[in-house]
């Protein structure tokens, strides 16, 4: 997935854009916030059954494998983060399906809270498509692409 030039295929995507993008930013932060204040233990139910979630060239496919990669995350111990996003664009909107990027900065650290650093670990674009299914809409796909990443980072997902 890249980042092209924005696309409207719906006839009426233009007057519901505030609210819709209001709605898909309200999913993303309630998914960072899950993974920083509850370890990710519900993150799966934020994608679709079949959804692909993407790190690097980690790929994981499915909500059981999604739940697995963030109980592996909580199995390591305990973790300071939070990933703050913003800039949400919307590429592609359609009656049911919606390509967006987003910006995210990451802080984290494993160990107990209050931690040392300030700096962000990464900073990422965050490629998500969404799908409407029963009236709510849930991530089909989610492409994380690191853009600045300390040398000696430790992420607490895998990148390979």
């Amino acid at each position: 997935m890249t980042a092209d030039i924005e696309r409207r295929t719906d006839a009426g995507a233009g007057e519901d854009r505030p609210r819709l993008r209001a709605e898909l930013m309200s999913i993303l932060t309630g998914l960072w916030y899950e993974i920083d204040h509850k370890g990710g233990t519900s993150a799966a139910a934020f994608f679709t059954p079949e959804a692909e979630l993407r790190f690097s060239n980690a790929i994981f496919q499915g909500t059981a494998e999604i739940a697995q990669v963030y109980a592996e995350r909580s199995a390591r111990g305990p973790r300071v983060s939070r990933h703050l996003v913003t800039n949400l664009h919307l590429l592609e909107v359609e009656a049911e399906r919606v390509r967006a990027v987003s910006v995210l900065l990451l802080f984290g650290e494993d160990g107990e809270p209050p931690r040392p650093s300030t700096l962000p670990v990464l900073v990422g674009d965050v490629f998500d498509e969404f799908e409407l299914r029963d009236g709510r809409w849930l991530i089909s796909s989610r492409w994380i692409q690191n853009l600045f990443i300390g040398t000696a980072t430790e992420l607490a997902v895998p990148q390979d």
